[in-house]
Formats: structure tokens, sequence, C-alpha cells
């Protein structure tokens, strides 16, 4: 039977072959990438290698930990497996943990995608209640929820927000995610399901939400169109081009729309309400 110290220093060693294959990945993919790229900085030629080489720095500078993260968290999953799921609010005592695991969700996002600020205004009155925009991707009345097992873990996170385009109509699901380590094992069916019902309570008509094409995000796609979100929209990510390949993205990014109708279904034949005698 194999020991624990055996098993700790057969993770770590996985850990360090993945960070060695990620080094080499990118010393290849860095040069590619900025052949492509240059081209598409807007600025004069003799500026652009000064701009590549800064904006190289800070994504690399701040994807750097969330890459580490992912690969201790495909060592972790090896051993780690959900129990006792159940959703629970978010709160202030829990924030730091909820901010941390959907960091983790979304570390493919790099500096461009970060729930803390969404997180934190939900729990401040006054930050939550301001003005609806008609812009989907500005956050009011949200409110969030975690999926956590039966030692208090954060294995994912979940939430609803409404905007002034379709308060009336819909709720929005905002920074759905689960941990790597715990994907597979249908917290995000959970998550996804939780967010529909609840939507369905406050008496909306509709969930939607936003996503994108990015490859970070393909499983989650997979599990929205199973779960009858339906793309409905799309338009070009804001994210500058010239970034996405240094994040190698082949494709341009787009930001994807989806939703789906939460009225109750009509069957033929049968009415929708009550007869009269």
């Amino acid at each position: 039977m194999t020991s624990s110290a055996d098993s700790i220093a057969s993770l770590e060693q996985r850990a360090e072959q993945s960070i060695g294959e990620g080094v080499n990945w990118a010393v290849h993919a860095a040069g590619d990438a900025y052949k492509a790229t240059k081209s598409l900085v807007p600025l004069p030629e003799e500026y652009r290698d000064a701009a590549l080489v800064g904006a190289a720095l800070v994504v690399g500078a701040v994807a750097g930990k969330p890459l580490l993260s992912r690969v201790l968290a495909g060592s972790e999953a090896a051993v780690v497996k959900a129990e006792g799921v159940h959703i629970v609010p978010l709160t202030r005592e829990n924030l730091p943990r909820a901010v941390a695991a959907a960091k983790e969700g979304f570390s493919y996002g790099g500096p461009f995608l970060s729930p803390a600020k969404d997180f934190k205004a939900s729990l401040d009155p006054l930050l939550n209640a301001r003005r609806l925009s008609m812009d989907p991707k500005v956050e009011a009345n949200a409110r969030y929820w975690l999926a956590v097992d039966k030692k208090g873990n954060v294995l994912g996170t979940t939430g609803l927000y409404e905007t002034g385009k379709d308060q009336a109509e819909a709720a929005w699901m905002g920074w759905m995610s689960v941990r790597p380590a715990y994907r597979g094992q249908g917290i995000g069916k959970m998550l996804v399901d939780f967010s529909k019902e609840q939507a369905a309570a406050d008496g909306k008509q509709f969930l939607r939400l936003y996503t994108s094409n990015a490859r970070g995000e393909a499983a989650a796609q997979v599990l929205y169109e199973k779960e009858g979100l339906r793309i409905v929209g799309s338009e070009p990510h804001t994210i500058p081009r010239f970034l996405q390949i240094l994040g190698g993205e082949k494709k341009p990014l787009q930001i994807v729309f989806r939703e789906v109708d939460l009225r109750p279904r009509k069957i033929p034949g049968i009415p929708s309400g009550p007869s009269g005698a």
C-alpha cells in the first residue's frame, strides 16, 4: 500500500512536470503570438515592441498565480471528492472563501475576470441598490450563493442580478463557476438548477446570462446547453485582440448571450387553469 509520503511526492512530481511543460509551451507560443500580435498594436512601429513587452509582463504577472493554482488544483483533484454538497447564501463571514473559489473557477480569465467587487457590493444595501443600467454586464440587486461541502469548503458559486433593460421579466445569472478540482461531480448542474428555481420563485419569466467562446468556458457551454440555456445573441468581446492572442485564443472572442424560458410549458389539450363549472 502506498504511503502518504509517496503520494505527496507523486503529486509534487506531477505538479513540477506540469509546470515544466507549461513553461516550454509558453516559450514556443510566445514567439508565434508576438509575431501575430505586433501588427495589431495601434501605435507607431517604434513603440510596438515596448508596448507588447509591457503588456506581456502585466498579463504574465497576473496570470502566473492562477496558472500555478490550476496545476496544483489538478493534482488535488486526484484525492479530493465532494461530499454532502449543499447551497448556502453568500455572507460577510464566507466572503473571502467565496472570492477565492470564484477566482479559481474563472482563473482562465486572468485579470479580466474578478468577482470580488460584485460579491462585496451585493452585501452592501446602498451599492447593491444603485441605479439599474441598461447594460446586462452591470449588476444591481444581486444575490449570491455558494456550493459548500460538509467541511465548509466552497466548491462553486452562482448568483442572480437584474438590469434596467429587462428587470420585470428576467434575472441574470452571474459568476457561476466550479473550482477545477471539483468539476465533473454534478456541482455545476446543481448551481444552474438552483439559479433557475430561484429566478422562477422570484416571478421571473427568463433566466439569462452572458458568457464567452473562450477556451476556458468550453465545458460551461456544454452544461448551459443541457440546462436549456440557448444562445440568443452575441457581440465582439471588449478585450483587445492582441491580448486575446497573447492569452492563446486563436479565434476572436465573442460575448455570448443565453437564456432559458422559465414559464410552465403548456401541454396541448390540457387547460392552463381551472375551468368553470
